[in-house]
């Protein structure tokens, strides 16, 4: 996600998505079963990132579990890719006002490095599992093309498809892990963009904004025109429906989960909030092409960039003072819109955890 603490400044976006499931929080660890005496109530979040917000949220539940329990053993763990910061991680969870670590009796931390495509837990010993802003993301980069356009949403017939058949086969994925780590009468708390019944999707603006910017410098020359081409953010906006599909479809996975819960709502932009309320379009510009630079540099470098190329910094400032001016000039053009999608599942009973790895296998 960038530079160190570069994502956790400029999330306020992500934080504002994550504020909207405290409630549900509360919810879902006054629904989950309590572990035997003696046993400890592990609360994970998958896709951490270096915590900022997450470590938020993880706090609220772990609360939420001690007034139930006052003295009950806790643990906390933050899943994410080996290559996530982890040192930033902790960095924060000691320095977040109010994070579980000012807890007693004390909150054990732990970390898992893994990606949330595959087991990331032990069988059976998550109370309470969340995802914030994460799910949505997909496990490779597509290897499709979408003419003029770095998002699903441009992708037509066999093109939307594939992406389609992607990103279901990765939530499957996804919700077969959490069915083995899960323990009976556990929670899923899963939020992501999403896109409405209506067709409302979330960051169809800003993409499109991105792939006429990279259009416009491979026809200058700076980026290479091949790349802009082949270029597309592994994000996939799953509708409600979809969301849904495996859980009707997939035999295990509907032995495994009863659904709580899934819905689509908006969430206000607060970067767009503040501008209409100061007019301040140039710290409006800024703080929204840093926010977008927060969660895209990554993969930009990567797929877009040749991020080898001694070259490759200037070129990444040059793009994103385009977006920021292109934004500056017009704020409401290319404002980012979201719609979130909201996932709350319930684990049942631990009869089938014997034949999950060979399902997995």
């Amino acid at each position: 996600m960038g530079r160190a603490g570069y994502y956790d400044a400029h999330s306020e976006y992500q934080r504002s998505v994550a504020e909207t499931g405290a409630a549900l929080i509360d919810r879902c660890v006054a629904a989950t079963t309590l572990p035997d005496a003696g046993e400890t109530y592990v609360v994970a979040d998958y896709g951490c990132s270096t915590g900022a917000n997450s470590i938020k949220m993880v706090s609220r539940a772990i609360a939420a579990v001690r007034e139930r329990q006052p003295a009950i053993p806790a643990a906390a763990l933050h899943n994410d890719v080996p290559t996530n910061d982890f040192n930033q991680l902790f960095a924060n969870l000691v320095a977040t006002p109010g994070s579980y670590l000012t807890l007693e009796p004390p909150v054990l931390p732990l970390a898992s490095a893994a990606s949330f495509f595959e087991t990331a837990a032990p069988a059976g010993s998550i109370r309470l599992g969340t995802s914030f802003s994460a799910a949505h993301w997909l496990s490779s980069q597509p290897e499709v093309i979408v003419p003029q356009g770095f998002y699903f949403s441009e992708a037509v017939d066999y093109t939307r498809d594939a992406l389609a058949r992607q990103s279901a086969r990765d939530w499957a994925t996804f919700l077969g892990a959490r069915s083995h780590e899960l323990a009976p009468g556990g929670r899923l708390l899963v939020q992501m963009v999403g896109t409405t019944d209506a067709g409302q999707m979330t960051a169809r603006r800003l993409l499109h904004a991105m792939a006429e910017i990279g259009d416009a410098m491979a026809a200058e020359g700076a980026l290479d025109r091949g790349s802009v081409d082949r270029y597309i953010l592994p994000v996939y906006a799953r509708t409600a429906v979809e969301a849904e599909q495996p859980l009707r479809d997939d035999a295990w996975l509907r032995a495994a989960f009863t659904i709580d819960d899934i819905r689509v709502d908006p969430v206000p932009n607060p970067y767009l909030e503040a501008w209409r309320q100061d007019g301040d379009s140039a710290r409006y510009a800024a703080n929204y092409a840093a926010f977008v630079r927060g969660f895209t540099e990554s993969n930009l470098r990567l797929h877009l960039f040749d991020d080898a190329d001694p070259d490759t910094d200037p070129l990444v400032e040059e793009y994103f003072s385009r977006l920021e001016a292109r934004v500056r000039s017009d704020p409401t053009a290319d404002r980012f819109e979201d719609w979130t999608l909201t996932v709350v599942l319930a684990r049942t009973d631990a009869s089938q955890y014997e034949e999950l790895p060979a399902r997995l296998g």
